[in-house]
Formats: structure tokens, sequence, C-alpha cells
């Protein structure tokens, strides 16, 4: 019974290995769908606790009080929070609406690292798997920390990364990010643990 193990394992580490990485969520089933519009609809659904799975802050790159942070938003997360807003809305409604619809994903980052920062200074890669992940859409633009009194001088830059949902994988990212003034900043995000 046993002689035959060695076998069967090679076999088995075989399919493991010739297996790819999933994309991450390319298309939402239709139980994913319905998944996110509970959680969106839901009192409590889309609370602080749960969003902050989503949020990662970037200690390295800091001015002053304002701390980087970098955030996702998943497909999923965009159905529940369309579900969240949309008036009079059902779970019939969102499977026809995002069933078989390719949907982004995006990272929003904030990057505080000095007053009055040069526009479009700084630098950002999204790694996986060692490998760069290009984006479709990078969008920059002066970031000001905001207090009770209104908003402070430009202390770095508000980015928007757009991927196809396709070239996301369900294994770690990480963001590397790079300011003109030599400072350097990275957060990790584990995508199997997220939705």
């Amino acid at each position: 019974m046993f002689k035959a193990w060695p076998a069967f394992s090679t076999v088995l580490l075989a399919l493991f290995l010739g297996i790819p990485v999933c994309a991450y969520d390319v298309s939402l089933t239709e139980n994913s769908i319905r998944d996110a519009y509970f959680l969106g609809t839901r009192l409590g659904g889309l609370n602080p606790d749960f969003l902050a799975r989503y949020a990662r802050l970037v200690p390295d790159l800091k001015q002053g009080n304002c701390t980087s942070q970098a955030r996702l938003a998943t497909p999923f997360l965009e159905v529940a929070g369309y579900s969240r807003t949309a008036p009079n809305y059902s779970a019939q409604g969102a499977v026809k609406d995002f069933s078989g619809k390719p949907l982004s994903f995006r990272i929003y980052l904030d990057v505080c690292y000095r007053l009055r920062a040069p526009a479009n200074a700084v630098t950002v890669k999204i790694m996986q798997n060692k490998k760069e992940v290009v984006p479709n859409s990078f969008e920059s633009s002066p970031y000001s920390e905001s207090t009770e009194f209104g908003s402070l001088p430009p202390n770095g830059e508000h980015i928007v990364l757009e991927f196809t949902a396709a070239k996301i994988e369900s294994s770690d990212l990480t963001i590397l990010i790079d300011t003109s003034d030599g400072q350097h900043g990275e957060t990790k995000f584990d995508l199997q643990a997220l939705r």
C-alpha cells in the first residue's frame, strides 16, 4: 500500500505546481454578488472593523502627524458599496447589474512625506510573485491633510491606481512607494484573506 506513495505524491505535487494562481475575482459569481449585496445593505455590514482589513498604514512615510496609507477597493467591495447607497435596490437587481461584468480593482494611496510636495513626484510599484503588475491607469493629485479648521498646504500625493481584476492574483500584493526626496515605504496585503 505504501509503495505507491512516492508515485502518488509526485502526481499530486505536479497537479499543485501545474495549477496557476487564480485571478482575483475576475467576475463575481451570483453568490458572491448576493453576499456583497447583503453585506452592503445589512445594518453595520460595512463597519470600520470590516473595512480596516482593506487598509494599511505606511509608517515609514509621514509628515508631521500625517501618516501615509493604502486602501484597496475590490470588486466585492464595489458591489457592497453600491448596494449600500442605491435606493430601492434588491439582490436580484445586483445580480442583474454586476453578473458577468468585469469590475476594476483599485488601490488608493495617500502619501504624506513633505510640506509643499511637488506634483507627480511619487513612484509606485505593485508587485505580486516577484513580478510587477502594471495598472491600466495612474492618477495623481496633491494631497492635503484635512483638519477641523480646513485643509493644510499639500504635504504629499493622492494616487489612484486602477487594474483589470484579471491582472490581480489571489496572493500577496506588495506596494512599493518611493518619493522624490529619497524616502521609501512599503506595505503588503494578503489577498487570499480578502474578498
